[in-house]
């Protein structure tokens, strides 16, 4: 069975997630094991499960463990969609109420795994009690609500950033100026105004929402970044050889093509039109980094970007859905199952050297 890049890539984020909170929890726990006594002056560890250090770190590791495949799928697959609208103090209300819920559920689990371990002479429901109900639990409940909050938080940043972006900020590559070889579609909604005026701003705004919630698992599914969205225009980007690759670039066309298609009682019955929409796609060289002070972005720039903006503005003279460019064509012209056809090689405003257009089939 092959899964959907939009799937493994929610996977990967589970399992960052549970690796991040065992991570942490392991610290957590080396913190809490370090004491103080004042009659010797000396500082000294102490751990409550287990025999020694590791099998107290082993049975605290579970809860996290346990709690970030749980909670992380939960979070991940579900309920990050069902709030999209929400407020943020709503947001932080209901993450509040499940945290309680999931890390109640994991500190039962850990303290009856460190019950059964306890080798003092006690009953069972005085060690599990001990376990469970003590300062000890309070604190680790008040460490781990701000280490979801931060996870919660880290994931909005990815969200806004895309998929690999927050990674590749972290790490410092946008820090500095930098070049890379992309390949930019320029997807526009056809007759905005025209649509805008029928069904007002405000149902326009939602329907555009919409199109673009849609449109991203096919984005993700064809390993394409969303760069902007600007009005009603979507900027996607692909590194160059991942666009190449399997004609991504174009298969993404298909798929949002495809996509709409199977939303279109939705987009009827809320909206009352099924939107179409056409593309112009060029590939080249271009600058990158961070830039801004106040509100900071990741800002790619180059003639390419207004070379695809200039390709898309000329699918209504040709009367085509999707058009590239000649430096496109060239990557792509073996690729099976397409069919391109020559437009033309007009010279570009802005441009003094022709640029060869092609229209493109799918199959």
């Amino acid at each position: 069975m092959k899964f959907q890049p939009a799937f493994l890539h929610k996977v990967r984020q589970v399992i960052i997630i549970t690796l991040w909170w065992v991570m942490i929890g392991i610290l957590v726990e080396l913190n809490n094991a370090v004491n103080y006594d004042p009659l010797s002056r000396k500082y000294f560890l102490f751990f409550i499960f287990g025999s020694n250090a590791f099998e107290h770190l082993l049975i605290t590791a579970i809860g996290p463990f346990i709690g970030g495949i749980l909670a992380g799928s939960f979070i991940i697959f579900y309920q990050r969609e069902k709030l999209k609208g929400k407020t943020y103090v709503q947001k932080l209300l209901i993450h509040s109420g499940l945290y309680i819920l999931f890390v109640g559920v994991c500190i039962l689990v850990v303290g009856l795994i460190g019950a059964l371990n306890n080798t003092a002479n006690a009953r069972f429901e005085e060690k599990f009690y001990e376990d469970v109900f003590s300062l000890r639990v309070l604190r680790l409940l008040i460490n781990w609500y701000f280490i979801v909050v931060l996870t919660i938080f880290l994931l909005d940043v990815s969200e806004k950033y895309g998929p690999g972006t927050l990674k590749k900020l972290l790490l410092g590559k946008y820090h500095s100026a930098g070049k890379e070889e992309r390949i930019f579609m320029f997807l526009d909604l056809t007759s905005s105004t025209t649509i805008a005026e029928k069904i007002g701003e405000e149902r326009y705004f939602e329907m555009l929402r919409f199109f673009y919630q849609v449109s991203n698992e096919a984005v993700i599914n064809n390993y394409g970044e969303i760069y902007q969205y600007v009005g009603d225009e979507i900027v996607i980007s692909w590194e160059r050889k991942q666009g190449v690759k399997n004609a991504s670039c174009l298969q993404c066309f298909a798929a949002i093509r495809e996509i709409v298609r199977s939303n279109r009682e939705i987009f009827e019955e809320k909206f009352g039109l099924v939107p179409g929409f056409k593309a112009g796609i060029h590939s080249g060289m271009v600058a990158t980094g961070e830039i801004g002070s106040v509100k900071k972005d990741i800002v790619y720039s180059g003639d390419v970007l207004n070379t695809a903006a200039r390709i898309v503005a000329l699918c209504n003279q040709y009367n085509e859905m999707l058009i590239i460019s000649g430096v496109v064509y060239e990557d792509l012209k073996d690729m099976p199952g397409y069919q391109f056809r020559y437009l033309d090689s007009p010279v570009l405003r802005g441009k003094t050297t022709p640029l060869g257009l092609y229209a493109v089939k799918d199959p």
